[in-house]
């Protein structure tokens, strides 16, 4: 399988403008989100506090807010991005060529899988780590121990392989580039709504929020911000009533609560993306399997 893995990122890095642009589509999101998103919280944070100027410890915690959501949303993204080797490949007819060859047609799809899984992080994590610096300075870094840095890359290496579970059942259905593409706009528009990324999970009805709230990728939204916004929100609101500091993180999507307004736990969230991730895959499989 590793000699398809390699194949497919050959496949995918052949076209070097195509690959150029996932990149360069990354910086224009992560400018468009710090001229836009950020000014609308560092707005709402003005009247609140009455003031037309704040401090920049807590442009600093704004930024780190907007980075989790890029994050986000770079992961499903990027990792949907690398499934146009597979979708190309259905197109050509090459996967019919491939799977009359000695590899298993399980083998061949997982190809796919891991591949999007591996890609996926890389490019996340150089975009969380190119957007800390862009927007904090090089000195954002020093912050975090070696442990947090652990912590996001194994937060981002879930939340793709969330990501290739999502869409997995919905492309085992899809057999052409244009349908693709349409496809590839609609979750890239849908994702930063329904994860709290565009709006803030705090600023929609009860229903909604559940629904929000239960996403997956809204799940890997909170534990990403619980690890970059940690040091910054205790020293945004050190000296503030430690109700406005959780008020704070439930507005804006650092903690999660259940219906009845419990707080749920890194633990549960954990189990939980696990769970709906392993239920996906399982989805996806019987789709294959009656589709064939």
């Amino acid at each position: 399988m590793l000699k398809l893995i390699i194949r497919n990122y050959k496949v995918y890095t052949r076209d070097k403008t195509a690959l150029l642009m996932s990149f360069l589509s990354v910086i224009i999101l992560v400018i468009i989100y710090q001229v836009f998103l950020g000014q609308l919280q560092l707005d709402a944070i003005k009247q609140i506090i009455g003031s037309d100027t704040i401090p920049d410890s807590t442009v600093k915690m704004v930024n780190l807010w907007l980075i989790s959501g890029l994050t986000t949303i770079i992961s499903m993204t990027s990792t949907l991005g690398t499934f146009g080797v597979m979708v190309s490949d259905r197109e050509k007819k090459i996967a019919e060529d491939l799977k009359a060859s000695p590899i298993s047609k399980f083998k061949l799809e997982m190809s796919y899988a891991v591949f999007a899984i591996i890609f996926g992080s890389i490019l996340t994590l150089i975009s969380c780590i190119f957007a800390m610096i862009l927007f904090n300075g090089f000195d954002s870094l020093l912050v975090y121990a070696p442990i947090d840095f652990l912590k996001i890359f194994g937060i981002i290496l879930l939340s793709a392989a969330a990501s290739v579970a999502i869409v997995m059942p919905i492309l085992a259905v899809i057999s052409t580039n244009s349908a693709f593409t349409a496809l590839s706009t609609i979750i890239g528009t849908l994702i930063g709504f329904i994860s709290g990324v565009y709006i803030s999970i705090g600023s929609v009805g009860d229903v909604l929020r559940q629904v929000m709230t239960w996403f997956p990728l809204t799940h890997i939204n909170a534990l990403l911000k619980q690890v970059l916004m940690k040091s910054s929100i205790e020293e945004v609101f050190n000296k503030a009533p430690v109700a406005m500091a959780d008020k704070y993180r439930e507005s804006y999507g650092v903690t999660l609560v259940n219906p009845s307004g419990e707080q749920l736990s890194v633990g549960f969230m954990l189990m939980y993306i696990v769970l709906v991730t392993a239920a996906l895959v399982t989805i996806g499989i019987i789709i294959r399997r009656v589709k064939r």
